[in-house]
């Protein structure tokens, strides 16, 4: 399996990682953003975390409206977290039919369910991980547009 493309721009980092970030953050520009308000079919808690999260990624300006299939992903996901652990409190982990014991199914969506929003979003920025990257990156551009500044003002 490949490595993910890392996105910096940093002075230290490899100038092919550099020129990747750079072209990425240049294609995007003038991109169409996420709706803020969640697609009418999403409800309850996709919904909520539709709403909650979308408006930090449009301002990150690296997730754009194309991304829409992998933010409603996360948020359905979230549903089916949410709902399995409803589950789970209510029934258990285990549930007894005569004499014999069953785990719960809702077990099994938990686990599915949370490695897709794990990697999702971390494909996102939505780690630590990967926020740190983003948020590396963005101070990275800053200090050199400040550069730019200092220079030309003197």
């Amino acid at each position: 399996m490949t490595r993910k493309a890392k996105i910096t721009n940093g002075e230290d980092e490899r100038k092919d990682q550099r020129e990747r970030t750079d072209k990425l953050k240049q294609t995007l520009q003038g991109k169409a953003k996420l709706p803020v308000e969640a697609p009418k079919h999403l409800t309850g808690y996709a919904k909520n975390l539709w709403e909650a999260v979308v408006p930090e990624l449009n301002e990150t300006g690296y997730v754009i409206g194309v991304d829409s299939s992998e933010v409603e992903t996360l948020a359905m996901n979230y549903q089916m977290l949410r709902q399995a652990y409803e589950s789970v409190k209510s029934v258990g982990i285990t549930y007894e039919a005569g004499d014999k014991i069953f785990k719960n199914p809702a077990v099994s969506i938990i686990d599915s369910a949370t490695k897709v929003i794990k990697s999702i979003g971390s494909d996102l920025g939505l780690s630590p991980q990967s926020r740190a990257t983003l948020i590396d990156m963005a101070s990275s551009e800053d200090d050199s547009e400040n550069d730019l500044a200092d220079y030309f003002k003197g």
